[in-house]
């Protein structure tokens, strides 16, 4: 068996999905790559003289996600391995279309290989090992993050105010990438709830982001969008409890601050936003960059209308108000004694 590796998934806190602007959505393999080629179809001849080598090819693809052409770009320097390479990709590779600008099925070129090796220590098994070269891959692809990036240690880039306020969460932001994998922008789509922990995800993507930058259909570098997440999670620390005993310190409640907010939005009777007003008391409702709940209803952005009880468009005015209240709790209820039966003369 063998088996195909097109990407590296490094551990660390960030989590990427891919955007392409330039180029469009790059096909992917529909199939498992690992079913194009399997023990059973090392050619016969070739066993039996212990020939070996390792085939590269390279597969155009109609928009319809079926390979139109098997090209071979690096020979084994064995006819029957090389024809019995194309022969199965052409037979059982599958793919999804890419997608241009306008949302359209596109076809494009897949490039990888196949090593065909039989084992020393079993001449009877013949394995085809299939592996990811470098240079020869599928156009376009996305931006992917550099080794280093997806290893960044949270606890070192950890903001003081967060730490001392027990703050974490789940930074979710948008990131644009240049030509040369520096990355020019940040926005943040899903805030962690912590403006100081928002502020330092994307100050730290522009320090330390650096990608391998996306590739158009001729494969040269090009700008791209590329959705992240950043996790802040607290570093495990100790305190000195009494004795000098080291004690676990405890995380500040993540809802500790009272305040109230309130959003409302004025939707005409053609569904357009025709105002929205927001205010807050408190940090209660800060969200990162400056931004407002009435950013998520931009002026003029329109939605189905209301319906009076007419059965006509109506405008309305909705309004949504929370707040966040910390109050003494109540006393524990005290037990009651059981009632007491009284004694029944017999």
């Amino acid at each position: 068996m063998f088996a195909i590796f097109l990407a590296l998934a490094a551990p660390g806190e960030l989590v990427t999905q891919v955007v392409v602007e330039e180029g469009g959505e790059p096909m992917m393999p529909a199939t498992n790559p690992g079913s194009w080629a399997t023990n059973d179809d090392y050619p016969v001849s070739a066993m039996r003289e212990e020939r070996e080598g390792t085939t590269g090819f390279k597969l155009t693809v109609g928009a319809d996600g079926l390979p139109t052409q098997c090209e071979i770009i690096s020979p084994s320097g064995h006819d029957d391995l090389d024809a019995t390479t194309c022969r199965l990709i052409m037979e059982r590779a599958r793919f999804t279309p890419g997608r241009d600008k306008a949302g359209k099925a596109v076809g494009g070129t897949y490039s990888n290989r196949i090593r065909w090796q039989i084992p020393e220590y079993d001449d009877s098994i013949a394995v085809a090992g299939f592996a990811l070269d470098a240079v020869q891959e599928s156009w376009p692809r996305g931006p992917r993050p550099d080794d280093a990036l997806t290893r960044i240690d949270p606890a070192a880039h950890y903001p003081a105010a967060a730490r001392a306020a027990g703050e974490e969460g789940v930074v979710h932001m948008e990131l644009g990438i240049d030509a040369a994998g520096q990355v020019t922008s940040c926005k943040v789509n899903e805030s962690s709830l912590s403006f100081a922990l928002d502020e330092a995800a994307c100050a730290l993507m522009r320090s330390d982001g650096k990608f391998s930058p996306a590739l158009d259909s001729d494969g040269k570098p090009v700008r791209s969008v590329v959705a992240t997440t950043f996790r802040w999670t607290l570093p495990e620390e100790a305190g000195e409890g009494p004795g000098g005993v080291a004690v676990q310190r405890e995380r500040s409640f993540p809802m500790g601050k009272p305040g109230s907010a309130t959003v409302t939005v004025l939707l005409g009777a053609d569904g357009r936003v025709a105002d929205c007003r927001f205010s807050k008391t408190g940090e209660f409702g800060s969200m990162p960059n400056g931004m407002t709940p009435c950013d998520m209803f931009p002026a003029q952005g329109r939605y189905a209308p209301f319906v009076g009880s007419d059965g006509k468009p109506a405008a309305k005015r909705v309004t949504l108000r929370t707040e966040l209240v910390i109050e003494d709790a109540p006393p524990p209820a005290e037990a009651k004694p059981a009632p007491v039966k009284p004694a029944v003369a017999k």
